[in-house]
């Protein structure tokens, strides 16, 4: 096991995150749900989704959302890197793996903002 791995999750981030709320849609393949963002980074973020599926770390998820103050749609994909019951809902945080450039500087302006 690396040493970073042996490292909480919030030590391990390279980024801090920045608390947010908007909606976001997240698919894998053709099921399609809706969620809520708790935080993001330019590297990744943390949503709330209603309880009963899991979902197994290193699943591909597409997502869609609009920062708020912004009407931009950003596309991007990720993966999950966890996926836990937290009280009535899911937090479900994922990684980035692909961003057009000019929806990642949104999200990092974003971020500088916030």
């Amino acid at each position: 096991m690396s040493a970073d791995r042996r490292r909480a999750p919030e030590e391990r981030r390279q980024a801090e995150r920045v608390p947010a709320v908007f909606a976001v849609k997240k698919s894998i393949g053709r099921n399609i749900q809706l969620c809520q963002a708790e935080d993001i980074t330019p590297s990744g973020m943390t949503m709330k989704r209603p309880r009963g599926t899991f979902i197994v770390p290193r699943t591909e998820v597409s997502l869609s959302f609009a920062l708020p103050g912004s009407s931009e749609e950003i596309s991007a994909r990720g993966v999950v890197v966890h996926d836990v019951v937290v009280g009535s809902f899911r937090r479900t945080g994922v990684r980035f793996i692909a961003v057009r450039p000019d929806h990642a500087q949104l999200i990092a302006g974003y971020c500088r903002r916030g």
